[in-house]
């Protein structure tokens, strides 16, 4: 049984501190040792950021950070759609964040030679846990299609990959990304996850009602860590999500 806990908080805004808070206090307790969290993108996202330059803009804060990504985009970094271009915007610039703990995915590179360059990058500076390089912190939100991560329904092989990062494919629109593989994911020393939003009020009570055993990349995660808490303003009759 795996059970992942859910926070519950007044409001979007309260989560997203709560969830911030609940990094900041990991990343002191590492003390003179590097931080290293993994980023993800969308509209949550942005919402941290800004909430990160408002509230967070002490530099001293986030000092040991270590900023990596879990996905990105196939588009350049002026892109509006790249993950990176919304962090280094809203975040990294105005608060003064050091350049050199900032390892961006190139999503203007050719696909499957960046997801190589970054799986090396990756594997260099981080710690092994069991073969596999551990996060500190991986920052995750989950889409109403329950994908997470860029891993898709249709790209469900990437939950189980040897690669660390490799490239999948929306399957709507068809676009390209680089994204962290399930056992990456899995190997993080903390899953923090914002689910805001009055659009994913269905999703969240569609993952506790869950009867029938559909695996998605999300039921996937949820069912195999150990360490995810959830960061949320709706409201359930629980605070544990439990997966056989």
């Amino acid at each position: 049984m795996n059970q992942t806990i859910v926070q519950f908080y007044p409001d979007a805004t309260k989560s997203l501190i709560a969830l911030t808070n609940a990094l900041l206090i990991s990343a002191a307790a590492r003390t003179k040792k590097p931080f290293y969290l993994a980023l993800s993108g969308g509209e949550t996202a942005r919402s941290l950021f800004e909430i990160w330059k408002n509230q967070y803009n002490d530099p001293k804060r986030w000092k040991n950070v270590h900023f990596f990504w879990v996905d990105e985009r196939c588009v350049s970094s002026e892109n509006e759609e790249s993950n990176y271009h919304w962090a280094e915007k809203l975040f990294f610039k105005p608060v003064g964040i050091n350049p050199n703990h900032i390892y961006r995915i190139q999503g203007e590179d050719i696909p499957y030679r960046e997801a190589e360059r970054y799986s090396r990058l990756v594997a260099e500076m981080l710690p092994d846990s069991n073969g596999v390089p551990q996060f500190d912190c991986t920052l995750l939100g989950i889409g109403e299609d329950e994908h997470i991560a860029s891993i898709f329904n249709n790209d469900t092989d990437l939950l189980k990959s040897d690669d660390l990062y490799a490239v999948s494919r929306h399957p709507a629109t068809g676009q390209r990304r680089i994204t962290q593989t399930g056992e990456v994911i899995l190997a993080s020393r903390e899953i923090l996850i914002a689910l805001v939003g009055e659009r994913k009020k269905e999703l969240l009570h569609r993952l506790v009602a869950r009867k029938d055993q559909t695996i998605t990349p999300a039921t996937y995660i949820l069912s195999h860590t150990s360490q995810a808490t959830i960061f949320t303003e709706i409201e359930l009759n629980s605070k544990e999500l439990s997966f056989q």
